[in-house]
Formats: C-alpha cells, structure tokens, sequence
C-alpha cells in the first residue's frame, strides 16, 4: 500500500464529513495488552485506525478537521522519539518522521493529545468517533468536551452531537482497490498452500498441534505476520465445537479432521476452512458427505456476484445441503416432507 492510498482515504472521509455540516473525526489505534508481568501479547492495531493511516506503532490517534469554519488537515499523534524504549522495544518513527512518512498534514506528540483536543474541538459542529469500543477513550472525549464547554461564556462552543464515524468507514471499506486486493489474493494462496502442507504432512498418529505447527510454518515462511485468528485444527468428534481450539488429541485412522485456519498479512485476513481424512482416504460415507458439501460451495460461489443478493450464496448453499439430507435418509422424507418444506422449517439445521 502507498502512502498515496492512504491520504486519498483520509481525504475523501473528510468529504463525508464535510457533506454531512463538518466537525472532528477523532479514530484511535488499539491499546497494547499485557500478558503477564512485563511481557505483553504480540501488538495489533486497530483496523479502522491502519485504514486511515498505514501507521502500526501503538499509542497513536489520527485527527481528522473537516471544515466548515476551520482549514481541513489531518493530524497524527504519536509517541515521541525515546532512545532508551527503542533499545528495549524497537523504532520509534516520532512525530516529524511520521508526518512525512505517512502523509499527514501535521503530527505531534501523543503526550500532548488533552492538551491540543480541546483547542481543535473548540467550535467543531460534530465529532465523528466510535463510541462504546474503547472505555477509556470515551472518557477521554467526555473530559476534552466539558473542558470546551466551560469555555462557553467566551463565546466558543462545544460539538452538538457525535457521529459514529465507522458507519462512514465501513461503507469505505466495502470496496477494495487494487493494492488491497492484490494483499488478499496472496493472503488466501499463502493459506491455501498452508493447508495443503498439512494436509500432505497428516497421517494417524500425530496430534492436533503437530498440523498446527505446520501451517504456522508455512504462514510465516511465506511473509504473513501472524494467523488472522487462533488456527483451528480438530479431528474426530472436535469438529463438532466451533470454536475449538487446536488441542493435543491423537489424529485415528478413520477420523475425519476440520482446519479452520488463515494468515494475516500487512492487514488483511484470510480464512479457509477444510476437511479431509486423517489417513488421505475418504470412506464411502464420508466421500458422500463431502461432495455434499462441496456441491453447496460450488452453489453459493456460483451466486455470488454483481447483481445479486447478499443471502443468495447462502440460499444456494442451503439448497444444496438439505436436499442431500433428503437423498442420503439423513432426513426422513415421510417426516420432514419436501425440499421446500424442510428449509421453511429449518429441519436442515438439525
């Protein structure tokens, strides 16, 4: 992504906030998390935040002024240069650097941020934030708005509403240019090549974590920074939990394996998911099943495209499935009755 892509985002929610009276659109990064003592989880910034900026250093907040009354400009607070956390923590980039780097009008200290929020929220008509994510936050806008108000008597007034400004940020993030796109169709060949490493590497015997390793292997052998979510790898009757995280059960010959799992990379998420037999061969049931599933798929990638309705791949699918149930005796034809009989009741979820 360039630097250009971002300033062209930053821009044009500035006209969406123009269009709709102006104001201060006020967008944070996430906070850092402790794990335990001194040590915390791997950071992640915040996606709406990264949208607007390409910045992914923690303790930053990106200001947005869209007129009327005032200049438009975008603002980056950040954290200040700091010799002694870089050799403990890494690269700083500082407010002057990453103002030139990453295209912003002005950028200063994050330190500085309730001392500057006041002044630039100082006669805004709206503030465009997000509110209820972050409690800290919000406490924070609350403390910068009183501070506005009690100026009130000079004449200067306090922002009238606030306005959800990821509302605005994702009907923007809907459609993808080519350099995003470019990023997700990798980020799904790096995932696909990832399971089909453990795929090939499967065989009964090895244990649930032992495929794991092998698509954290390929994922980050291949330039993606992190899974876009805890990898889920269950074999056997733990397919059946949705969420299951991958554990330590023993692969059977017979059983059937589940991989829920993709790889983020620079910011965008894959996700596939998979089942195939711990010792490369279907049974017959089992082959029966998949090529159920697999006409499903087929159904709803054939109805999903300009023109159609959201839910319609999932129709598609659903279609598919339930009479599959119907053919296999899944589903008792003399109880449950017809194709249409079955979705209308929703017998197919049983």
């Amino acid at each position: 992504m360039t630097t250009a892509s971002f300033t062209a985002r930053r821009a044009k929610l500035i006209a969406q906030m123009q269009a709709k009276g102006g104001g201060v659109a006020i967008i944070p990064t996430a906070h850092e998390v402790m794990r335990n003592r001194d040590a915390d989880y791997p950071y992640r910034h915040d996606s709406y935040f990264y949208y607007l900026s390409g910045f992914t250093e923690p303790e930053a907040v990106v200001v947005l002024i869209a007129g009327p009354g005032k200049e438009s400009r975008s603002i980056l607070f950040c954290r200040d240069k700091n010799l002694e956390r870089e050799i403990w923590d890494g690269y700083r980039h500082g407010p002057d650097a990453a103002r030139q780097e990453f295209g912003f009008d002005e950028a200063f200290a994050v330190d500085t941020l309730g001392k500057e929020m006041p002044q630039l929220l100082a006669d805004a008509p709206a503030v465009f934030y997000a509110l209820g994510h972050d409690v800290k936050r919000d406490a924070q806008l609350q403390e910068w708005l009183q501070s506005v108000r009690a100026l009130g008597r000079s004449g200067i007034t306090a922002p009238s509403s606030i306005v959800d400004v990821n509302v605005l940020l994702d009907e923007m993030r809907l459609f993808k240019d080519a350099g995003e796109i470019a990023i997700m169709k990798r980020a799904g060949i790096i995932s696909a090549e990832a399971h089909c490493r453990a795929m090939r590497l499967s065989r009964p015997g090895l244990r649930e974590y032992h495929l794991e390793a092998e698509l954290l292997h390929e994922f980050r052998n291949n330039g993606s920074q992190y899974p876009a979510y805890g990898s889920i790898v269950a074999t056997g009757a733990n397919a059946c939990v949705l969420h299951y995280r991958a554990g330590d059960a023993e692969l059977k010959d017979g059983d059937l394996v589940l991989i829920d799992a993709g790889c983020e990379l620079d910011s965008y998420a894959s996700d596939i998911t998979r089942t195939f037999p711990a010792n490369g061969k279907f049974s017959g049931p089992q082959k029966e099943l998949y090529e159920i599933v697999l006409a499903a798929q087929d159904a709803a990638i054939a109805d999903t495209r300009p023109g159609k309705r959201f839910m319609d791949g999932h129709d598609a699918a659903v279609r598919v499935l339930a009479q599959g149930m119907l053919d296999t005796g899944l589903l008792d034809k003399n109880k449950v009755g017809s194709l249409d009989d079955v979705i209308a009741k929703g017998d197919y979820r049983q």
